[in-house]
This record gives structure tokens, sequence and C-alpha cells, in this order.
């Protein structure tokens, strides 16, 4: 007998050998979770000493194996839409029947642009790179000029409350107070330790920190990943330069049209902005997040990979990489790829997180003999 720790009990079928079919757990552990809810976290089952099947979403102990891995929902960048809905019907287009649109999914879709006389004014205040202080926005905020970090950092240079006061701002989330104080301070680090690096390191970790350490990078991996990061960006901008304004519109036009249903022709805008910038990774970022919620595994893969082969700290393309690699059964894959996503992510509950991930699919590898 199957039995569901919320009281829902399943018979064990005779003639199947001790251990219990995937096949039919699996059943089982889907027909359980839908009588009590959506089903997100992951299943497990555990076969007691009387030869009882225990289904749950909530192991009480390590005997428990994973039968079904967690759903999970692809990762949204800076875009601030709610999370996708249920979809309408299908839409027919020349080539055939495809997936309805999902009106209010994530993109990314980061408009820089807007904040350009800020940057511009304040880097050259405060006799800094243009490149440099928009690297350092990029790698901050995403240019979110609302974004607040769990420590408390605010605005668009992610100024903490102490460092604000000091360099005289009132509301850090102005963008122009918060670029204003935000140069005024990387521009004091920069002449404390004379290396763009080290400044840096203390724009993220703190000068006494650097100065601790013997005037080095701190061994600790969110700075060190932190100068990487900036120093990438501040290299692609100046490479690149204003060449992204165009293709930043041309995104956004694409994202208003997958958005109201045109999926046919938001794909093709979004390939228009690949084939004109072909070093803007959000277009093949987005193209992969389109595939992958049509269900084209395989494109959506190459797209993600070409994403992050531009950007490599571009963490959503790795999370939504893991995701759609487990759609695709490339169960190895995917835990490699969230072992990547782990090597930049920064935030501790989400490493947690994709962790448990990794375990989960360790485990269902083993359970099933994949």
């Amino acid at each position: 007998m199957f039995m569901n720790d919320n009281g829902h009990d399943f018979h064990y079928l005779p003639g199947l050998s001790e251990r219990p079919a995937v096949t039919l757990l699996a059943a089982a552990a889907f027909a359980v979770f839908m009588l009590n809810g959506p089903l997100y976290a992951a299943v497990y089952y555990y076969q007691d000493d009387t030869g009882k099947v225990h289904i749950t979403d909530s192991p009480a102990h390590k005997g428990y194996r994973v039968i079904i891995p967690s759903v999970k929902e692809q990762m949204a960048i800076s875009d601030g839409a709610p999370s996708a809905g249920k979809k309408s019907g299908r839409i027919k287009d020349p080539d055939g029947e495809i997936k309805a649109s999902i009106k209010n999914t994530r993109f990314y879709d980061v408009d820089d642009s807007k904040f350009a006389p800020i940057i511009s004014k304040h880097s050259t205040a405060n006799n800094l790179p243009y490149n440099l202080v928009k690297a350092i926005i990029k790698a901050e905020s995403d240019f979110n000029p609302s974004c607040t970090s769990r420590a408390g950092a605010m605005g668009l240079m992610q100024l903490m409350p102490k460092t604000a006061k000091i360099v005289g701002v009132n509301n850090a989330y102005d963008p122009d107070e918060n670029v204003m104080g935000g140069t005024r301070y990387f521009r004091k680090m920069l002449d404390t330790f004379n290396d763009i690096s080290l400044a840096l390191a203390a724009y993220n970790a703190g000068p006494t920190t650097v100065i601790r350490n013997g005037r080095k990078i701190p061994a600790i991996k969110e700075t060190q990943n932190y100068v990487k990061k900036v120093k990438f960006y501040f290299t692609m901008f100046e490479r690149n330069g204003g060449a992204f304004s165009d293709c930043e519109k041309d995104n956004r036009e694409a994202i208003a049209l997958y958005r109201s249903g045109e999926i046919k022709k938001a794909v093709g805008e979004f390939k228009k902005v690949i084939r004109t910038s072909p070093q803007y990774a959000p277009a093949f970022y987005n193209l992969g997040y389109i595939y992958s919620q049509e269900g084209e595994y395989t494109r959506a893969i190459d797209m993600y990979k070409q994403a992050i082969k531009i950007d490599p700290y571009l963490k959503a393309a790795y999370y939504n990489l893991a995701i759609t690699l487990e759609r695709r059964g490339l169960l190895e894959m995917a835990m490699a790829t969230w072992s990547a996503y782990i090597s930049y992510e920064t935030d501790a509950d989400k490493i947690v997180e994709a962790r448990k991930y990794i375990d989960e699919l360790r485990d269902y590898i083993s359970s099933n003999g994949i």
C-alpha cells in the first residue's frame, strides 16, 4: 500500500518487486499532490519495514528518495513583470500551431540609456571613465534604481546607509543622487588605493578590509567575483561603445510583440537583434526564454549557451539553462550547470536552493538507475 503523509493511501499492486516501480510511484505521487495543491516541491518516497510506501514533499528523515524533482520557474532579470500566468489558447501561424503567449512572462529588459546623462555628469565631475561607472552600476543593480540588497544597500550604485550619509546622499533611490554619491565614494577609493582592482574591492568589501589584507584583494568569493565582473563589463562597454542603444530598443519591441501574442514576429525581432548586434547577450537570453516556454528545448539550450558565452556573469542564463536541461532530460548536464550557477551566485539562500536541486537530481538519478 502507498501511504501519503497527508493521509491518502495507494494500494501496492501484487507481482511487483519489493521496491516499488518508479513509474508507479511517480503516478501515485502525482495523484496525491494534485489532490493537495500545486506540485512545486520535490516529491519523496520511503518504504518502511511493513512494506508501506510513504510519499511526501516534506521528508522526515534521510531514508526518503526523490521520485519527482522540484518544479522550477525560470528566473527574470530586472524586468519587474509578474510570474508567467496561465496560457491562453493556441495561436496559428503559417508554419503550424504554436503555443500561446505568456502575456506577463519574464524577460531581460534593461534600459540603461535613460541614465546616460546622469552617468556622464557624475563620471566627468569625479574624473572617472564613463564606462567604468556604467560597469559598476551594471554589476551592482543592473540599472534598477529601486534595487535593495539583503544587506540594505540601495539604488543604482548600491549605497549602504552609512556610505550614503558620508557622501551627502539624502535619497539613495533617486538616480541622480545615487550616482553622485557612488561616484564620489569610488573616486575616494581610487585615490586611496591608486589601483582600479583594489578600489573595486574596497567599494565592495570596504577599505578597511582591503587594508587589513595587505592592500590586496581579500580572499572573499563575492569580492573576487565582483572585481572580475565589473572589469569584464568595463571592457565590454569600452569595446562596444554606444552600439547597444538601438538593439536595446529593438529588444523591448520584441518583448512587447511576444506579450501581445505575436510570437513569430517576436522571434523574428530577437533574431534581427542578434544579427545586427551579435554581442548583445540579452537577445540570446530572451530568445532562449521563448523557446523554452514553447517547448523548443534544444533551441533554448543553444540560445542560453550563447548568452553565457558572451556574458559569463549572466546568472539567470545559467539558472534557466539548468531548468531547460532538466526538462530535456539531460540531468548530468543540468547538475553541472547548477554548479556553475552557484559559482557566480552571491545570495546565500539561492546557493542553498541550487545545492538542494543538485542533491535532488543526484538522488533521482540514483533512484532510477539512470
